[in-house]
């Protein structure tokens, strides 16, 4: 904050801003919340959001709404479902069971040079629940966040999909 305070003096002794700016910037300034600094090390290095998984109550017809409504293609297809491209990154579109009401399942984070045995060590190390299980020739990482929300964590070239397509994109 002191660099700000700095920068915005600097301008107003040149010339750049007025005293009304400086007064209207140092109130901003103050009424600004502190965001927490990270006190440690980070566990893992979250690179993207990779993807996030709807359970719906009609596959089709949410293929239908999301591929018509905002123009996103099939990038692959899984069981019970299919995962739309947006950009690089994707939303899984997945029919849910019978007894199941339609969520926003989990968000996946993409990280870099994934190895599921170290990512799930890194987490337990930290004292974080972890769990890696194997989805059509795929292993998947997942853990929680404070409010027991669902974190899955793959390599950022992770695109969905099954078996020896689960890394290739469309």
């Amino acid at each position: 904050m002191q660099k700000a305070v700095d920068d915005l003096l600097h301008h107003y002794e040149t010339g750049r801003v007025s005293r009304r700016d400086v007064v209207a910037m140092l109130a901003a300034l103050a009424a600004a919340p502190s965001l927490p600094v990270l006190a440690q090390p980070t566990v893992l290095k979250a690179h993207t959001l990779n993807h996030a998984s709807l359970i719906v109550s009609n596959v089709e017809r949410s293929l239908k709404f999301y591929q018509n409504t905002f123009g996103l293609p099939v990038k692959s297809t899984g069981t019970g479902g299919a995962n739309l491209a947006v950009g690089d990154q994707f939303i899984g579109v997945y029919q849910a069971g019978a007894n199941s009401k339609a969520e926003i399942n989990h968000v996946c984070f993409g990280l870099k040079d994934f190895d599921p045995q170290r990512t799930v060590r890194a987490l337990e190390a930290a004292g974080l629940k972890a769990e890696s299980r194997d989805r059509d020739g795929v292993t998947q990482v997942y853990t929680a966040d404070p409010d027991n929300l669902r974190i899955q964590l793959q390599d950022v070239s992770f695109c969905g999909g099954s078996g020896a397509l689960g890394n290739v994109c469309s």
